[in-house]
């Protein structure tokens, strides 16, 4: 998520009254006079009052922030907004950056009531939260009745909140795959993928060894909620849980948890994992990848294949291929599933013009238009059959298969606690600074207060 576009239209409206008085003499009208004096005040009031609403409804505008997409090379997102102001007249005041930029502007103003964005950043790990504290709008209010009948029903139902109402809908269907780089597996002596988290680390090794790579994975540890997605991920792959149905933790007792942690530690240890890893986001750890640098990239974006096929973004041009991530033993697979979504905020000024601007962003005809320039993985369930959308994604029918296992990430309202703590103390084990145990056993002490608590 790169750079920050922002376009202000500021509207001001200057009234001016002016009341003279001229002297002390008061002149009584006659009764007629009076009439017509009264009547006519009336027929201007009236006028104004229905010119007033018109010229403000022409003139709304709405603030937006979100984080600008991995895919997003060509400002796709952007050309769609102003789209929607020529067809509406409404005008956005866009803000992008990165997730971690426009979290730390969205979550204080959320929190505190404020009403300086019309439709924010909506993160899977805020629903519980959010939900809990009525910070949100439903969109029920403004949709029409079964108008989310054609969306995936798991992404619906992931911003909804308890009581059944949908407050957010997802602009970034950010499932993540396991991309492989078929070539170098073969010249390592591999005709397939790994089908374990064993052969994972033994067809790295052999790539490093053949020469044909400098890593088997290339991480993204630079942001601290990145860190915890991928806890997650591996968590999965090796069958362990973060917490129970209560809350109750999960983590520092489950075996399989602190196996899923020692793996990400032993990446590191060996060296089949990338220690610049530590330090990179998304973006340059794909980067890596699509230069050739690692085997295997374990959580990628839909769009990577398109940039992997890319000559001006790619050395590995014909030779990337999508799979079935590998689990902690056969059979085992999990895929992370991290959406994002437009929401309104409760305090919004603007909210039947945000409800346009969300219904707009998130159309099927947007969808698809936006799939086509950036591969973004659809929303609506009928555009992974769009005969134009499968000629162009051959490989959304494997993706279809991932998209079985895939899992978010926990639904807790102390999330953004938990994120805070663990990745400081999963960062000092990676750093060599403390056992995976010892990390597991000081995050459930610093979260000490949310132990069973959901």
């Amino acid at each position: 998520m790169k750079r920050k576009v922002t376009l202000i239209i500021s509207l001001s409206l200057l009234v001016v009254a002016a009341v003279l008085l001229a002297g002390c003499v008061v002149v009584t009208p006659a009764p007629e006079a009076a009439e017509e004096a009264v009547e006519e005040t009336a027929v201007v009031e009236e006028e104004e009052e229905a010119v007033e609403p018109e010229a403000e409804a022409e003139g709304e505008t709405i603030t937006v922030i979100f984080p600008q997409h991995e895919a997003d090379l060509s400002g796709a997102f952007e050309a769609r907004v102003r789209e929607f102001e020529d067809e509406t007249g409404i005008q956005v005041e866009l803000i992008q950056s990165s997730w971690p930029a426009v979290a730390d502007k969205v979550v204080p103003e959320m929190a505190t009531g404020g009403s300086a964005y019309d439709v924010v950043e909506f993160d899977n790990g805020w629903v519980a939260q959010w939900c809990g504290a009525g910070w949100t709008t439903p969109l029920d209010d403004y949709m029409e009745p079964g108008y989310t009948d054609g969306m995936i029903p798991g992404l619906v139902d992931l911003f909804s909140c308890p009581d059944g109402t949908v407050h957010g809908f997802v602009w970034n269907n950010d499932t993540r795959f396991f991309f492989y780089n078929a070539q170098q597996l073969a010249e390592a002596g591999f005709d397939a993928p790994p089908a374990t988290v064993d052969e994972l680390l033994a067809q790295s090794q052999a790539a490093q060894e053949a020469g044909v790579a400098d890593y088997g994975l290339v991480p993204f540890y630079g942001e601290l909620w990145a860190l915890v997605n991928d806890f997650h991920f591996w968590t999965y792959a090796f069958g362990g849980e973060m917490v129970d149905e209560d809350g109750c933790f999960l983590f520092n007792t489950d075996p399989k948890t602190l196996a899923a942690l020692e793996f990400m530690i032993g990446g590191f240890d060996t060296g089949v994992s990338d220690p610049a890893g530590l330090t990179y986001n998304q973006a340059e750890a794909q980067d890596v990848f699509l230069k050739g640098g690692a085997a295997f990239f374990p959580q990628g974006i839909p769009g990577l294949l398109s940039y992997a096929n890319d000559e001006s973004l790619s050395d590995v041009v014909g030779q990337v291929q999508v799979a079935l991530a590998p689990g902690a033993e056969p059979g085992l697979s999990a895929s992370l599933t991290l959406p994002e979504a437009y929401a309104i905020p409760a305090n919004s000024q603007h909210k039947e013009a945000a409800w346009k601007f969300i219904e707009y962003m998130t159309s099927l005809e947007t969808n698809k238009i936006l799939a086509e320039e950036i591969g973004l993985l659809p929303i609506w369930v009928d555009l992974y059959t769009d005969p134009e959308l499968t000629a162009l994604y051959p490989e959304w029918a494997e993706f279809s298969v991932q998209l079985d296992t895939a899992r978010g990430l926990s639904t807790l309202t102390w999330y953004g606690d938990f994120v805070d703590i663990a990745a400081v103390e999963i960062q000092k084990a990676l750093n060599g600074e403390q056992t995976a145990q010892e990390a597991l056993d000081a995050t459930a002490a610093g979260l000490a207060d949310f132990e069973c608590v959901r």
